[in-house]
């Protein structure tokens, strides 16, 4: 198959644009040059028929005229400005007011008298009533904090046996909990929410009352850091690692011990716990007393400042022996009343109480104490803070 060839073609045969002259002057369009290079487009407007299109234009036009002058016209006598506003404010008023019910009274009848407002003899009688004290009222006591006196907490029954102490010392006040329980299952545990995945917050008091304990305390806010080891009256809720808290444990026998050892795999310590049949744990700390002793404070890397000298609201739990417990409530953040302990103090009033063993619980505007249906201390905050979990003792055992 032969191939067509093209017919060769010289460099003359295309055109070339020409090269532009730099030493002559621009030549300028006229607007009638540029004009007939971007012709404009018209819409023309269609041409008027003689005859039909122009006896129709001529009866639309009518009509129009007709509309506009009817609408503009009035239709009947327009009524002066001050009727109208008369008119107006008629129809308001019957809107805004009230016509009460029976008869006007006349101006000078016993009823008219009776409804006639003195402003200068109601003042006296008001005078006279601010002057006079009710014996009916109780006057409020001088001091708005709360005292109580000894013995006047308490509880007991052959299952439990609760006795609370208002003390005060160095500027702060302070409640003692005696704890006698007879099993150890009533030594329970709440959620807001009664869920552990609830995601909800409540006060210790909406939570406790759900329940009915004796006495109850906010516990370790455990949602709130989301880490560590988390056992609930038997149940193992949560297996993470954490390393600035101090775990505490409540053994099937009620015993209260701490790991503060936190280097190590915690899903092998949970498992160890659940198989020891551990009744509760909790993720706070620090230990204060161990073996009867005050425990060394963790100063430095700690999940909360233990120096001396940095006063708060606190929570606490100790035990003085077999199902025997001491819990401490510190308020603070209150001028005149109390200032809040720091580490070092709350160590030494458990020391104070002979117990064996103690740990710090989460503090601050958390600090509750619940006590047969009523929060007996003063929260910082002026109310309670919505917490995540809360302590119970319980009147009898699961």
């Amino acid at each position: 198959m032969k191939r067509r060839r093209l017919p060769a073609r010289t460099l003359d045969s295309f055109r070339r644009t020409p090269q532009r002259r730099y030493d002559l002057p621009a030549q300028e369009e006229t607007r009638t040059e540029h004009a007939q290079r971007f012709r404009k487009r018209y819409f023309d407007i269609p041409a008027i028929r003689p005859g039909v299109d122009r006896t129709l234009m001529t009866l639309l036009s009518v009509v129009m005229l007709l509309t506009m002058c009817n609408a503009s016209a009035p239709m009947s006598e327009v009524p002066d400005v001050q009727t109208r506003f008369s008119q107006w404010a008629q129809i308001q008023n019957e809107k805004t007011v009230k016509i009460l019910p029976g008869p006007t009274p006349e101006p000078q009848s016993e009823l008219a008298q009776a409804l006639s407002f003195d402003q200068e003899s109601q003042q006296e009688i008001i005078d006279k009533a601010m002057a006079t004290p009710d014996p009916s009222v109780t006057p409020e006591p001088e001091s708005k904090f709360k005292e109580y006196a000894p013995g006047e907490l308490s509880y007991e029954t052959d299952k439990l046996k609760v006795s609370i102490e208002q003390k005060k010392k160095d500027g702060l006040t302070y409640f003692v909990c005696d704890i006698r329980l007879s099993d150890v299952s009533q030594f329970k545990t709440a959620f807001a929410g009664d869920d552990f995945r609830s995601g909800i917050y409540e006060a210790v008091s909406d939570i406790a009352g759900r329940h009915s304990p004796v006495l109850a305390i906010n516990a370790d806010f455990c949602r709130y850091h989301r880490e560590g080891v988390i056992i609930r009256n038997g149940e193992v809720l949560r297996r993470q690692n954490i390393k600035k808290h101090h775990l505490l444990i409540v053994d099937e026998n009620g015993n209260l011990s701490a790991q503060t050892d936190r280097s190590g795999k915690q899903g092998l310590v949970a498992n160890k716990l659940e198989q020891q049949n551990t009744w509760q744990t909790f993720e706070f700390g620090p230990v204060l007393v161990e073996n009867g002793e005050a425990a060394e404070l963790p100063l430095k890397s700690f999940y909360i400042n233990c120096n001396e000298g940095y006063y708060e609201p606190r929570t606490a739990i100790g035990q003085i022996g077999p199902l025997h417990y001491i819990v401490i409530v510190v308020d603070g953040r209150r001028d005149g009343y109390s200032t809040g302990a720091d580490m070092p103090q709350l160590q030494q009033l458990f020391l104070d109480e002979g117990v064996e063993f103690a740990f710090n619980l989460d503090g601050g505007g958390s600090t509750t104490l619940y006590f047969l249906g009523e929060v007996i201390n003063m929260p910082s905050g002026g109310k309670q803070r919505s917490v995540s979990d809360v302590i119970m003792f319980m009147p009898n055992a699961m």
